[in-house]
């Protein structure tokens, strides 16, 4: 089996701050020997910004932020996937992008959130621009790894196409916001993905006394709960055992008895 550490942080508007809470972190899960970590939405930069000046810290993939979390990842040779808001064509707005870093401090992959939080009092489209296409899963020691951020949780499309091209862990990072009946959302959205796909679906949620709840939570492919976190900052730990994943489908073939010639 493999662990993956679920880094339930809160961040600053100073990016020099995240990233030594970053190694803080990531020390600690290599102590644990787990072989990823992943960080929540808008680890580079807290939002909204105290400040006034989210759209104006945004940085590029070629950023020093991210060359920051390069030599982390190389450092402990850890897999190191993150939240951060990168700069567009736009000066008004940001892409709302997941880094994914492999364990030489290589850029494999990034994703762009596709579907964006304009819902109850938020509207995340005021700063941001959408993505406009979907993550494609990728190999990593832990299995092979899909992604959505967050308000993607919502739309299980998203899960179910990741999972079709061969994705064995979803991973939401997330900055949830906090309100009744979210936690119970949020907890069921992540066990129905796990089931409906059998495979593992970890959620990573930004805690912050203002606005967002914590409580990250996991699920194993028969919605069996991996961890479950506090209203705090905290670090917790997933197993992953990508033989389960097969004995679930081999037993409930889902993805055989789906009715393609109806939906597909």
């Amino acid at each position: 089996m493999d662990k993956i550490a679920v880094a339930q942080t809160t961040s600053s508007g100073n990016w020099r701050e995240n990233i030594e809470k970053a190694k803080q972190y990531i020390k600690k899960a290599t102590e644990e020997e787990a072989v990823m970590i992943i960080f929540p939405e808008y680890f580079m930069n807290y939002y909204p910004d105290a400040e006034h000046n989210y759209t104006k810290k945004a940085q590029s993939l070629h950023g020093e932020f991210v060359q920051a979390m390069k030599m982390l990842a190389k450092e402990f040779k850890m897999w190191i996937i993150f939240g951060m808001n990168e700069q567009t064509v736009d000066e008004t707005k940001n892409y709302n992008t997941m880094v994914i870093l492999n364990d030489l401090g290589e850029l494999v992959s990034d994703y762009k959130k596709t579907h964006l939080f304009n819902a109850y009092k938020w509207n995340e489209s005021m700063n941001t621009l959408k993505g406009d296409c979907l993550f494609t899963p990728i190999k990593t020691p832990a299995g092979v790894i899909g992604l959505g951020i967050c308000y993607d949780l919502r739309f299980p499309e998203l899960a179910r196409y990741e999972a079709l091209s061969g994705a064995q862990v979803m991973l939401y990072p997330a900055a949830w916001v906090k309100g009744k009946g979210k936690f119970m959302q949020w907890e069921t959205l992540l066990r129905a993905r796990a089931i409906e796909n059998e495979m593992y679906v970890l959620g990573c949620c930004h805690y912050s006394k203002e606005h967002y709840m914590g409580r990250s939570t996991g699920f194993a492919p028969d919605g069996t709960r991996l961890y479950l976190g506090e209203e705090k900052e905290e670090l917790l730990y997933a197993q992953i055992d990508k033989e389960q994943i097969q004995n679930i489908r081999t037993a409930n073939p889902v993805f055989e008895n789906r009715r393609r010639d109806l939906y597909d």
